[in-house]
């Protein structure tokens, strides 16, 4: 394969990745009414997600120098919104305030560090984004398999966007580390495809999330409580 063929093929794979958004936006379309107030939460992210492929693909080649303060925007935005999302199901109030405490540092620093470096702050938003949200994603899943399960993991929305997170940040950790091992052009195309696979791999999670979502129920009464009203 030619360097012009490999070139072609990631930045169709890197479109194909960022048009895949609308998958899981269907499905929050049709199933919002079953989601928990979590999942819910997180269904903005598709909004997001969406809003920021927009700008990058339409506003900035026509009107825009360069995109990195958009790249940079979105990383900051997708670690606010997930601490959100995971501070209302994380049991541990020390995890819950280290993660605001995380995510609070990351999107100054982030701002810090793009305001003195443009291509510096984009690398260190999305490799600090990839870091702390692998972080909680494992807290998250570490919490459930020390918990009695009420219902089976791969069935549980949070379970499956922390996996995809993890898949996600693995990914792109691995696919921007090329920059640092680059011998020839193919090394740099090859990263996209991995950022490309990565981020479908991540939308697949997300769609599985939403599909498998389903309300809080009630938790049932004990007989001393019922007891007690008596």
């Amino acid at each position: 394969m030619t360097k012009e063929q490999l070139n072609a093929v990631s930045m169709m794979m890197m479109h194909v990745m960022q048009a895949s958004i609308v998958i899981p936006m269907a499905v929050v379309w049709l199933r919002r009414k079953h989601f928990s107030p979590a999942v819910k939460l997180l269904s903005n992210y598709v909004y997001i997600s969406a809003f920021f492929v927009v700008t990058i693909t339409v506003l900035y080649p026509a009107y825009l120098s360069t995109n990195w303060w958009l790249v940079a925007g979105f990383n900051c935005c997708k670690v606010v919104l997930f601490w959100a999302v995971y501070r209302q199901v994380l049991d541990s109030a020390l995890q819950r305030r280290l993660l605001g405490i995380a995510a609070a540092l990351m999107v100054l620093s982030s701002a810090g560090v793009y305001w003195y470096d443009g291509a510096l702050g984009v690398a260190y938003a999305r490799i600090t984004q990839c870091a702390l949200l692998a972080a909680v994603a494992m807290a998250y899943l570490e919490q459930n398999i020390s918990r009695t399960p009420t219902l089976r993991l791969w069935h549980d929305p949070l379970w499956l966007l922390s996996v995809g997170q993890l898949v996600y940040s693995a990914g792109t950790v691995t696919a921007f580390s090329q920059e640092y091992l680059t011998v020839t052009i193919y090394d740099q195309t090859w990263k996209y495809i991995i950022v490309a696979l990565a981020g479908l791999a991540f939308n697949w999670f997300l769609t599985l999330a939403f599909l498998r979502a389903k309300r809080e129920l009630p938790s049932p009464v004990q007989p001393n409580a019922q007891l007690a009203t008596y």
